[in-house]
């Protein structure tokens, strides 16, 4: 069964859409139009050790950092949750802990809305 789940977590990652952004002032900037067609997108940047999974539900937005509570490994997307593909810890799309061995949620970001984008911090 892992390796079922290994095939999966790859199809999954192999269709994650990286936004483009800009940095304003140490918040990433990112176009609301980056969700015309999709319900997440992810972020990478440099200076983190994991991307960010940003996503729309509705009006609001929330950003998190795909990085494992557990052990640290980068979790990756998968439907409308997350899975770690290191020991199979699963979060929901909002980063809270479905199934360990993870006990903590991912890290959440700050994320103002405003009319053409969003600022994440």
């Amino acid at each position: 069964m892992g390796s079922i789940l290994g095939a999966s977590l790859l199809s999954a990652c192999s269709t994650a859409y990286y936004a483009a952004y800009t940095m304003e002032q140490n918040k990433i900037r990112l176009p609301k139009s980056e969700f015309n067609e999709r319900s997440y997108v992810l972020v990478r940047n440099d200076a983190l050790p994991a991307p960010i999974y940003v996503a729309k539900e509705g009006e609001q937005f929330f950003a998190l950092l795909l990085l494992c509570t557990h052990k640290a490994c980068e979790v990756a997307p998968y439907g409308n949750e997350l899975h770690c593909p290191c020991h199979g810890s699963e979060f929901d799309n909002k980063g809270r802990v479905l199934q360990g061995p993870a006990e903590d949620d991912l890290k959440k970001f700050n994320v103002e809305i405003f009319d053409e984008y969003l600022l994440i911090k």
